[in-house]
């Protein structure tokens, strides 16, 4: 005869086959309250708290399935797959490791394990597990599809395209690798093979088909309402594979102001290492006011031990570390802070834990820095920018509110070292020629600006430029690139790595004039050559990315070097490169403003922001609404 509790058990999956999730849940807590050691009943019940959306609730089942039995493989993998969706990366590794010690040819695990240590940043370690899906599984597309992701981490973009296009071999509609396709043909400077897909790529994304980077998205369009799409997309895409407490309906702060003597404001980075956006910021949060404002640093990314993260544990009252907890844990910790307003210095860069901020930890939040662009949510309250980047017209292709700072919303190091004496000798340079330099990323070099490029070196024949070092294959296709367009290849020159700061500024000095990429300009790279006083020749776009240049520009009183089309980008810089009297006094005016002016000075952007964040908090009860800051008299 069947006992009660086997009765309420079967009872339980029959409706959790049936979609009753709520019923089935119900027959499994009355087959618990006379059987509450059944792993098996446990297992049945994390099963269907993973379907309600109770991610919490289904990892403490299963852990209680595994406290009866440690080697019930299933309970294992789902509480590792839950784990991951939460992003809590150490526990879901922990479970991984411990599913295969024992079934050490479970494919999927390998697999996710391999996801999970992409996400943690541990992307060689990746690859190796990807090997062990290859060795027991040899045509998995997933595994390729992985390995490509890996791949593009390790900026090996060469082999990236290769992996996707195995993919594409084995899975022609993987809507993801034809994605992962274009990104790597667009970081490789592959421009026939990335030309080809972009159609594909477009109409995937008018179709919503396809999630394409956003970050990569700003090298490849102007247009502000695309960038806006692709970053919705991609946000839904993430929260698509995200296991939300509640569905993502938690929200952990009612948006009532606290009441603290000073202003609490948390920044909260991924990238609080040695990175461009960490050098960026230690000096301003230096900067802030002890005496108003309170300032936490909350690291969600992988730390290292070197001296920018030891700077900026230190620039802060209080620095946490909640890279390795899962994001409705992060978000409640932050809350338990009591911060006054939460500022995203990633936007839809690598890293971005968006979920934290979907369960409003904090009365305001902020997108900041780290990604020129809309971060396409509806849990991000204000962007801040200036009157350059962000102007008013923007702000239907923005789903934050414009902040405007009355300067420029850019900051920089106020440790930066001077330029080193260098030579053209030392930097690899000839001596006569006229040097046009581009230190940019080269993904962000596009044909069109490429092309205008050539026509100055066809006009001017002492000209040379200077690039960034890439692989040898990306060496090899500018070089390419240029002799199809009459100009000899010998023309391009690439500057290696050098150890030091203060040398990179100092080479720099020895170009004669910065030629800025479009549609995504220079940012750090554009902000470095004004500070080691080379002028720089932008041309404005419509979208933020496409703006930051001019911003800079204009705030350093040299606007007359921003173009505002493509004929008129390469005049300009034509017509400095004719006029050696032109460009010394533009030499000489850059070098005053960067002794006298504000874009350099962090503690006056340090007084806009917290200007800005005052309002803000004004702003509580009645909603977010776009603003600009006034300047003060200095």
């Amino acid at each position: 005869m069947t006992n009660p509790v086997e009765i309420d058990h079967r009872r339980g999956i029959a409706l959790f086959e049936s979609g009753d999730f709520h019923g089935a849940l119900a027959a499994y807590d009355a087959a618990l309250e006379t059987a509450p050691a059944s792993a098996a009943i446990h297992y049945s019940r994390g099963n269907v708290l993973a379907k309600l959306n109770r991610p919490g609730e289904a990892i403490a089942a299963y852990g209680a399935c595994l406290d009866f039995d440690p080697a019930h493989l299933s309970a294992r993998y789902n509480r590792a797959t839950l784990h991951a969706s939460m992003q809590s990366w150490a526990l879901a590794l922990a479970d991984l490791d411990e599913a295969l010690r024992q079934a050490p040819n479970m494919v999927d695990a390998w697999n996710n394990r391999a996801a999970v240590l992409q996400a943690a940043g541990r992307h060689d370690q990746a690859l190796k597990s990807i090997a062990q899906v290859l060795r027991l599984r040899p045509s998995d597309f997933a595994a390729y599809y992985n390995a490509g992701i890996a791949l593009l981490a390790l900026n090996r973009f060469d082999e990236a395209i290769q992996a996707f296009e195995r993919t594409l071999h084995l899975a022609p509609h993987h809507g993801d690798a034809i994605a992962g396709l274009g990104l790597a043909a667009l970081r490789a400077c592959d421009w026939p093979k990335l030309e080809t897909l972009l159609p594909t790529l477009l109409e995937g994304l008018a179709r919503e088909s396809i999630a394409l980077s956003p970050l990569a998205f700003l090298a490849i369009s102007d247009d502000p309402f695309l960038q806006r799409k692709c970053a919705e997309i991609s946000t839904r895409r993430t929260f698509a594979g995200t296991a939300l407490e509640g569905g993502g309906a938690v929200a952990l702060c009612n948006g009532v102001p606290y009441e603290h003597q000073r202003l609490r404001v948390g920044y909260i980075s991924a990238d609080f290492r040695e990175h461009p956006v960490a050098n960026q910021v230690a000096g301003l949060l230096e900067s802030h006011n002890r005496e108003r404002f309170e300032i936490i640093g909350f690291a969600t990314g992988p730390g290292d031990h070197g001296s920018v993260r030891r700077r900026i544990q230190k620039a802060c009252d209080h620095f946490h570390d909640i890279g390795d907890i899962g994001s409705f844990d992060a978000a409640r910790f932050i809350r338990q802070q009591e911060v006054d307003i939460l500022v995203d210095l990633n936007g839809q860069t690598l890293g971005w834990r968006p979920a934290i901020f979907k369960y409003r930890p904090a009365p305001v939040h902020v997108s900041f820095l780290g990604y020129a662009g809309t971060t396409g949510t509806d849990f991000i309250d204000y962007v801040i920018g200036d009157v350059h980047v962000t102007p008013s017209e923007l702000a239907p292709a923005m789903t934050e509110k414009i902040v405007q700072l009355p300067h420029s919303f850019w900051p920089t190091d106020p440790r930066l070292p001077e330029p080193s004496d260098t030579t053209r000798t030392q930097a690899g340079l000839p001596q006569d020629a006229f040097v046009f330099c581009c230190f940019n990323a080269n993904h962000k070099i596009r044909p069109e600006i490429f092309a205008c490029w050539m026509r100055l070196l066809n006009s001017i024949p002492n000209a040379v430029l200077w690039l960034r070092e890439g692989s040898p294959a990306m060496n090899a296709r500018f070089r390419e690139q240029a002799r199809m367009r009459g100009i000899d290849g010998s023309r391009i020159i690439f500057a290696h790595r050098v150890e030091s700061f203060a040398e990179h500024l100092g080479r720099m000095r020895q170009a004669d004039l910065f030629l800025d990429t479009f549609p995504y300009n220079a940012h750090v790279t554009a902000s470095d050559a004004l500070w080691a006083g080379l002028p720089v020749v932008t041309l404005r776009g419509r979208s933020f990315a496409a703006r930051v240049a001019a911003s800079f520009l204009a705030n350093l009183g040299l606007d007359d070097l921003v173009a505002s089309t493509l004929e008129g980008y390469g005049e300009l810089a034509r017509s400095l490169a004719m006029d050696a009297g032109r460009l010394a006094r533009i030499r000489d005016r850059l070098w005053d403003a960067r002794r006298n002016g504000d874009f350099f000075n962090v503690c006056a952007l340090a007084g806009d922001l917290e200007r800005a964040y005052a309002e803000m908090i004004k702003q509580l009860g009645s909603g977010p609404a776009a603003f600009h800051v006034p300047p003060l008299d200095r």
